[in-house]
């Protein structure tokens, strides 16, 4: 099971505001407690070895990517934002070799292939959501203020985020989310003018609408994902990569499970070879011929269409997206 620390889920948050970009809580109506008004699903976390050649590859496929940074430890990410203030976060270690304590887990990560690492989920109160989950049995950390010093600055502002995070060895008795996700609360009211036009992505993409996992239980964490607050009445069925799975609605977004028990032969080798995690994100796009052309021209592929579970569809294979499969569909 590919389960981050809660000092590397801070560290997460750190990363993304440094690049003085904070993402707005969209409201978006909702009664379920677990997370208020927060956008939910919110950006995935694709660890990668080779950061530089990452970005390239995915300019090739349309996408628009936002200079990153180094930071403590000798992590450096880059950003690609999406309209709805979804985003997919690229991260690299710079010298795997020198790299020691939370640098360690991403050293792992990444020595044995390119992948998604992590879910980050909006919630509009960390407070709240952490009593929500405490009530419920499960054993949660948080909420953990959050800030990091930009240029010139000496002090450390006040908190920008607040998170909660599952705790890292449940206590005997207690509930935890055993797939890779968290939760953040964001303060700051806007975006910057950067982050919006970084946003207008040249092969049309517009959101981050799911996160698939596979997982090898999938009744277990369907449960656990009920007892969390995730409501069965907000699920359906899904299908991708010739196995079928259920969603459930996560604000603005999807959680997707997929058994790995499946006969379908994508899953039983992302089983086999990593375990447990993130195999796929769905990304909407305005344009799916935009899109196509763009997968066609920088991955030199020829995309084949279907009817996929959030509208017409396509799949850009993990050899292109280094180690995640991204769904294109167009509602």
């Amino acid at each position: 099971m590919r389960k981050c620390s809660l000092r590397l889920l801070k560290y997460y948050a750190a990363l993304v505001v440094a690049m003085s970009s904070i993402p707005v809580a969209a409201q978006i109506p909702s009664t379920d407690s677990l997370l208020g008004a927060g956008l939910g699903v919110d950006h995935v976390g694709l660890v990668v070895r080779d950061l530089e050649q990452v970005q390239r590859d995915y300019e090739g496929l349309g996408f628009k990517v936002s200079v990153g940074g180094s930071f403590p430890g000798g992590l450096s990410n880059k950003i690609i934002h999406f309209g709805n203030e979804t985003y997919l976060e690229l991260l690299s270690v710079k010298d795997p070799k020198t790299s020691s304590g939370e640098m360690a887990d991403f050293v792992s990560f990444a020595s044995k292939h390119d992948g998604a690492m992590f879910l980050g989920l909006q919630v509009s109160s960390a407070k709240e959501t952490a009593t929500f989950l405490k009530t419920r049995d499960f054993d949660m950390t948080g909420p953990d203020p959050g800030q990091i010093l930009k240029g010139g600055e000496t002090e450390p502002p006040p908190p920008q985020w607040y998170t909660v995070s599952p705790a890292d060895k449940p206590a005997a008795g207690k509930q935890s989310f055993n797939i890779p996700i968290f939760f953040i609360e964001y303060l700051k009211a806007t975006r910057s003018k950067h982050a919006q036009d970084a946003a207008q992505q040249p092969n049309g993409a517009m959101a981050i609408t799911a996160a698939w996992f596979v997982v090898r239980d999938l009744q277990d964490q369907l449960k656990t994902l009920r007892a969390g607050g995730f409501e069965p009445d907000q699920s359906r069925e899904a299908f991708l990569l010739g196995a079928r799975g259920s969603a459930f609605r996560a604000g603005s977004g999807w959680i997707v499970l997929l058994d790995a028990a499946d006969k379908a032969k994508p899953l039983r080798k992302f089983v086999s070879d990593y375990g447990d995690g993130i195999i796929t994100i769905s990304v909407e796009t305005s344009n799916i011929k935009k899109a196509e052309g763009f997968a066609e021209s920088g991955a030199h592929i020829k995309p084949k269409h279907y009817s996929g579970t959030f509208g017409r569809s396509f799949l850009l294979p993990p050899i292109t997206t280094h180690g995640l499969w991204i769904e294109m569909f167009q509602r």
